[in-house]
């Protein structure tokens, strides 16, 4: 009797362990979704900052030239 007891204990151990192993790895693939999910917008937010710079320094480049041109002017 007492190793059917041993036994038994040690099947609900291994149950109990694959059940917790299948909650790790969800909360795993759940971790790795949402770091997916965060590398994305900052990549996106990336790209829109880099193209906020493109912007202001075609901005710039149009007011030097137009500053140089008044200056020949004058």
């Amino acid at each position: 009797m007492e190793m059917e007891e041993r036994l038994e204990r040690m099947e609900t151990m291994l149950s109990q362990l694959v059940g917790m192993v299948g909650n790790v790895i969800t909360e795993q693939q759940k971790m790795r979704q949402e770091f997916e999910s965060e590398k994305q917008k900052n990549a996106d937010r990336h790209e829109e900052i880099l193209c906020k710079f493109k912007a202001m320094e075609l901005d710039q480049d149009f007011i030097r030239e137009k500053t140089a041109r008044n200056e020949r002017e004058i």
